[in-house]
């Protein structure tokens, strides 16, 4: 052949072609499975937490964009922990798989222009980061493929034109039922019904502003300024430091605190965060925000938050209810682009 194979290291070929791993091979499936997994289950839960707040409920939109991007992590941090069982798994059962099939190529284009590479050859879609490297790869040349059957993690290359390997091997693994491949179908329905519950949360739990009231006198006032822009302040009855941030529009305008130290203040002090001041009475005039004024726009901006999550979930969980039936109608049809091409290389 006038171009090299890429992944066709002797040691790892030999070790394949008897139906095992290498130690190499071994190592780097455990490497694949554990960070996917130190990074992915904490992004899950911190999306779970971000999904679950409110930390706008007042405005219905920017609490809508929170809820989605919490939803969009859970998602995330689920595929990447789920395809971090799929490499433990390999690991584990140490099988390897094989199939013949032709290598090609693939290049993807974002939005912005930037290009990456893979090597497809039958089932197995593996990411080439050297340009030079995507340009020499052996286009056309029908090659044994080793792999594992579960990440569909490449482990191997050999020409077709060698003799058949270890008789043991599974020719074509099991392409349609590994217990641990990603069904997106499925995996789509899930983070959507997970975004119903976000939704209906939000509507459920939905309520006025309330608060507590805290008298007191001005100790200490500063303000942050950049990007975590704040203005705070202590009195004299309480340990927590407050936050004025909900005043910064209140009618009328509040002053800033410098020329108050040693006043006294009235607190109205919102029951959700207990360092969001709402209202504020000093020298007897009241700065009030809008959730003092109009306590009901917090509910009704909950609720309209919990509207959109539910009607962009519910929207997504009957396209993909719809491919799924779809699918069973019409199993070959619907194929995802791995089992067509394990599909297709298992008839050459």
């Amino acid at each position: 052949m006038s171009r090299p194979l890429p992944h066709s290291r002797e040691a790892d070929v030999a070790a394949n072609r008897e139906a095992r791993l290498s130690a190499r091979q071994t190592l780097g499936l455990w490497y694949s499975g554990l960070w996917r997994l130190l990074f992915g289950l904490p992004i899950a839960v911190g999306g779970a937490a971000l999904a679950w707040q409110a930390p706008f409920p007042s405005r219905a939109f920017p609490n809508f964009i929170f809820m989605a991007v919490g939803v969009g992590l859970v998602g995330y941090g689920t595929y990447l922990s789920w395809r971090a069982f799929s490499f433990v798994g390999d690991a584990i059962a140490r099988r390897v798989t094989y199939i013949t099939a032709v290598v090609g190529s693939q290049v993807k284009t974002s939005s912005k222009g930037a290009k990456t590479y893979y090597m497809v050859v039958g089932p197995v879609k593996t990411q080439i980061y050297r340009k030079t490297t995507f340009e020499e790869l052996p286009v056309g040349v029908n090659c044994h493929v080793y792999y594992a059957a579960g990440s569909l993690h490449l482990l191997s290359l050999e020409p077709a034109t060698a003799e058949e390997p270890h008789p043991s091997l599974r020719f074509g693994g099991d392409p349609q039922h590994a217990w641990d491949r990603i069904r997106w179908s499925w995996f789509v329905s899930a983070m959507a019904v997970f975004g119903l519950a976000v939704g209906a949360h939000a509507m459920i739990s939905a309520h006025p502003a309330h608060w507590g009231t805290i008298s007191g006198r001005i100790v200490e006032y500063h303000e942050i300024h950049g990007k975590g822009a704040a203005r705070l302040f202590s009195i004299d009855t309480s340990s927590q430091e407050y936050n004025l941030g909900s005043l910064d529009v209140a009618s009328p305008p509040a002053p800033t605190l410098d020329n108050y130290i040693g006043d006294p203040v009235d607190l109205y002090v919102n029951s959700d965060d207990s360092a969001d001041v709402l209202a504020i009475r000093l020298r007897e005039t009241l700065y009030a925000s809008d959730l003092y004024l109009s306590p009901e726009h917090q509910f009704w901006g909950m609720i309209w938050s919990g509207v959109l999550i539910a009607l962009v979930s519910g929207a997504v969980l009957t396209v993909s209810v719809w491919q799924i039936t779809n699918r069973r109608k019409d199993p070959e049809e619907a194929m995802t682009d791995i089992e067509k091409r394990s599909h297709d290389a298992m008839r050459m």
